[in-house]
Order: C-alpha cells, then sequence, then structure tokens
C-alpha cells in the first residue's frame, strides 16, 4: 500500500499539532488564557494567507464571501473547543478522541456532496469507537474520584464539539475551496476567521500582561505551530478534496498526542507524568486501535 503524495500534508500536520497543543496547554498552565491562544493562531493565518491574497492578486469574487465567512466560523468555533478540552484534561485524552472526526466528515461529504461511504470506513468507525472508550477508561482509571470522572467526561464532550465544528470547516472546504480554487478561497476564509476571532479579544490576555512572563515563549512557539499545520491542512483539503482519508491520516496524532505527552511530560509538565504505567497503555491501546481505523480506511481504494 502507497501513501498518496498528499497525504504527505495530514501527517505532516498530525505531528505538528501535538507539539503545538503541547506548547499552547504549557502556556495555559504558565498563566495564558486559551482565548490569547485562540486569537493569536488565527491571527498568524489571517495576516499568512492574506498577505498570500494581496501578493498573487487573486482575490476570492463577492459571491463566494459568504460561504468563506461560514467556513472560518466553523473553524474559529473548532479552535475554541479544542483549547478549552486541552485546559480542563489531558492531551492523552482530548487528542485521540478527535480521531472520530474522519467519520463525522464521511457522514458529511455522504449527505452534502453525495459521497458513498465504504464497509472499510465504518470498519474504522467502529475500531475508532472502541478507542475512544478505552482512552475513557484510562481516563477514569488514572483518578476514580468524583472530580475527576467529571473532568474527563467534559473533556471529551469538548473534544467531540471541537470535532464536529472542524469536520463542518473540512467538509465547506473541499465543497467550496475547490469550486472557487484554493488560491483564491483560502486567502479570504483566513481573513474571516481573523474577523471572528476578534470577538474574542476581550477575554484574551494583554501583551503588556505576558511580555516577559514564561507563558511568552511556549505561547509563540505553540501558536505558530498551529498555524502551520492548519496552513498545511486547509491546502491539502481546498487543493485534493479527499476529505476522509486526509482526515485519517490527520487521526495519528492520537497516536503521538500518547506517545509524546509521556515522553515528553518533564519537558512540557504534563499531567500524564503522574499517571501510572496501566493507565498510559490504557490509553495507548486505545490510540493503538483509532491508529488501526486509519490503515483499514487507507486501504479503501474506492
Amino acid at each position: 500500500m502507497t501513501l498518496p503524495l498528499h497525504l504527505l500534508f495530514p501527517l505532516f500536520s498530525s505531528v505538528v499539532f501535538v507539539f503545538g497543543m503541547l506548547n499552547a496547554k504549557r502556556a495555559i498552565s504558565l498563566g495564558a488564557s486559551p482565548w490569547t491562544s485562540t486569537v493569536l493562531a488565527n491571527f498568524w493565518l489571517a495576516a499568512g494567507w492574506g498577505l498570500c491574497g494581496v501578493l498573487t492578486g487573486q482575490l476570492l469574487p463577492a459571491a463566494g464571501w459568504w460561504q468563506a465567512a461560514l467556513v472560518a466560523l466553523s473553524f474559529v468555533a473548532g479552535q475554541v473547543f479544542t483549547y478549552f478540552a486541552y485546559q480542563f484534561g489531558d492531551v492523552s485524552v482530548a487528542t485521540p478522541v478527535f480521531g472520530v472526526k474522519v467519520i463525522i466528515v464521511a457522514v458529511l461529504l455522504s449527505g452534502l456532496a453525495g459521497e458513498p461511504i465504504s464497509g472499510l470506513v465504518w470498519a474504522g468507525a467502529a475500531l475508532a469507537t472502541v478507542g475512544v472508550g478505552l482512552i475513557q477508561a484510562g481516563a477514569a482509571a488514572g483518578d476514580r474520584s468524583e472530580r475527576s470522572l467529571l473532568r474527563s467526561v467534559l473533556t471529551i464532550g469538548l473534544a467531540l464539539l471541537a470535532a464536529t465544528s472542524l469536520s463542518l470547516f473540512d467538509a465547506g472546504l473541499q465543497l467550496w475551496g475547490r469550486q472557487w480554487g484554493a488560491s483564491q478561497f483560502l486567502p479570504a476564509m483566513f481573513v474571516c476567521t481573523g474577523f471572528w476571532s476578534c470577538a474574542l479579544l476581550p477575554f484574551a490576555n494583554r501583551p503588556r500582561q505576558l511580555r516577559g512572563t514564561p507563558a511568552l515563549t511556549p505561547l509563540l512557539i505553540g501558536t505558530l505551530l498551529m498555524a502551520l499545520q492548519a496552513m498545511s491542512m486547509s491546502w491539502s483539503l481546498s487543493r485534493f478534496g479527499d476529505a476522509t482519508r486526509i482526515n485519517i491520516v490527520y487521526a495519528l496524532r492520537g497516536l503521538w498526542a500518547v506517545a509524546l505527552a509521556r515522553l515528553l511530560s518533564g519537558t512540557f509538565v504534563t499531567a500524564e507524568r503522574q499517571l501510572s504505567r496501566r493507565v498510559m497503555l490504557v490509553r495507548l491501546t486505545g490510540a493503538v486501535l483509532l491508529t488501526a481505523s486509519v490503515v483499514i480506511a487507507l486501504s479503501d481504494r474506492g
């Protein structure tokens, strides 16, 4: 089985995402607001893609701007839910849950674009469901207190909301991004992202509040990495389509998250360093099942 070249984009994004979120979570633990991370990451995207649009002169026609604004709103909502999921929970709990995003994308594209869902994709859905269940079990095994159980349920709920919002973003990007062309649609869509993000400014930290604090460096690194991986994913979706398989490869971030959150727990001071080996093995098993769903879906040549 060979990996099509356009799937290297989501593979790259899956790795960069974990490092970006580890840095962002570190910044939040040092006092930065999750709203600051969301706004800054989206402003990086708006500035980068807006500059590309100005330099190339390929501007989206007025008829397409409402579509760009709607897709951008889904993206901002997904980002907000993502950062809250990481604020309230562990990286190794929240990230693998995002693996179900591939199933949501497949269902959306089936309904909106009439793309059939193969039996292999449904088999991947079953494995993903079991994987999420094991991750939840691993979270509960780490701490059986009522507060911890509520925290894990909240984390998974927020992660699922993020997955749904970002699935709407992916489906819209594939449908309308390919219709207008990536070079025209992406700059407009990310400029709209920056516009929507302005609504979050009252809740974000002021620059003077972060200047000289230990949170500033991981905040800048984390938001730049998150913007970079989002640019890679957005380009691949709007240029090549194939949203279902792109998201299947992107779901590998669940595996990287479980492995790296434990290996780098000392560097990023994550909660995973306090968990037992048994708990992390349960979570790893869930992540492996999610990864198996990637392999199964990639074997579908339909």
